[in-house]
């Protein structure tokens, strides 16, 4: 492998980046485009991550960034399967289920139980607001199928809430795998207003336009998904995670691209049933003098932070965003690490 047994840095979100010319992207360039000085550099090189304000390259009111960079001693092709071993990008400490789809019988699983039943109560009275993420159409099923049940005994609200919901994620599931960003339902928030989560997502991706000329294919699938999918590996996974403190259903899209001098990871939160929009991290293995780098950008957004609430809120979520992204780079690293620890030992003399 090219880049085998060379330092890696892992540079956190790519806004800074699509300011420079796609020709120019390379880890120094990247460096100078977040604007690092030569002790944040030094640092880098001393084992810490660097952290920087993303804040010019949100492009809502609702949107929160994060950059970090570190720095790693590992090849492109254990960075993958490293990557392959994870569930998911965000540390998942609080990941309470998953399955790989494939096929809609992989959907089975999907299911509240007793422990969340404050959230089946709340889906049994769901309306239209920032509550929960759902269509006109979705509320109009929730209506269907659960307002005869708020009397019933807690088993079966239970139950018809765990197949209420997992109705609304083959739903979207098979509207994302036809048209993409396009076939995303709105949230409805009221009887005028709407969220465009599939909008959300095309804003992200598109900055990563000055891209397009070093990876046109990959550009085009973060775009045009499913449309130009020819260049990458997908999968497709259901998650159950908490947030808030609330169990969150989630539908993930992740892709990525491997050659002998790069590697490109991206895995979209394409629908989360509350708390979130939508959440897309980026990973960019890329060269860097004679080593390479990893990048990662990400993307959230929630309604209340376009709220007055929520630009009270907005520098505490920023922060709150940078210490997931260092937190999730710095478990990266050690994983590597330790599972290297191993292959490293047999190369030491005798």
């Amino acid at each position: 492998m090219l880049w085998r047994n060379f330092p890696v840095v892992v540079l956190t979100a790519i806004w800074p980046m699509a300011a420079l010319h796609a020709a120019d992207v390379d880890g120094p360039s990247v460096l100078q485009g977040l604007n690092a000085s030569q002790q944040e550099i030094q640092d880098l090189e001393n084992g810490e991550v660097l952290v920087f304000d993303s804040e010019p390259y949100e492009n809502t009111p609702r949107e929160l960034a994060a950059d970090a960079v570190i720095l790693v001693d590992n090849d492109l092709q254990h960075v993958l399967a490293e990557f392959e071993q994870h569930v998911s990008l965000i540390p998942n400490e609080d990941m309470l289920a998953h399955a790989e789809i494939y096929n809609d019988a992989d959907f089975t699983g999907v299911e509240f139980i007793d422990d969340d039943y404050d959230e089946v109560e709340r889906l049994l009275v769901a309306r239209a607001g920032k509550e929960f993420n759902f269509s006109d159409e979705e509320y109009a099923l929730i209506e269907q199928q659960l307002s005869g049940l708020r009397r019933a005994d807690r088993a079966r609200q239970i139950a018809a809430a765990s197949n209420v919901m997992r109705k609304i994620l083959l739903g979207r599931y098979h509207a994302y795998r036809s048209a993409g960003l396009n076939g995303l339902a709105d949230y409805k928030r009221s009887s005028r207003k709407q969220t465009s989560v599939g909008q959300e997502l095309r804003f992200t991706s598109e900055t990563f336009k000055p891209f397009e000329n070093d990876f046109p294919g990959y550009y085009h699938v973060m775009v045009d998904f499913p449309d130009a999918d020819e260049c990458c590996k997908h999968e497709f996974r259901w998650l159950k995670v908490k947030i808030r403190d609330r169990p969150t259903f989630v539908l993930a899209h992740t892709f990525y691209q491997l050659t002998d001098e790069f590697l490109l990871i991206t895995e979209r939160f394409f629908y989360v049933s509350n708390s979130v929009n939508s959440l897309q991290i980026t990973l960019a293995w890329l060269p860097y003098d004679d080593d390479t780098y990893m990048g990662i950008s990400m993307s959230a957004s929630a309604d209340i932070l376009s709220s007055m609430l929520g630009r009270m809120l907005r520098p505490l979520g920023r922060n709150k965003a940078k210490e997931l992204v260092q937190e999730s780079l710095i478990e990266f690293r050690d994983a590597l690490e330790e599972t290297a620890a191993p292959a490293d030992a047999t190369d030491m003399p005798e």
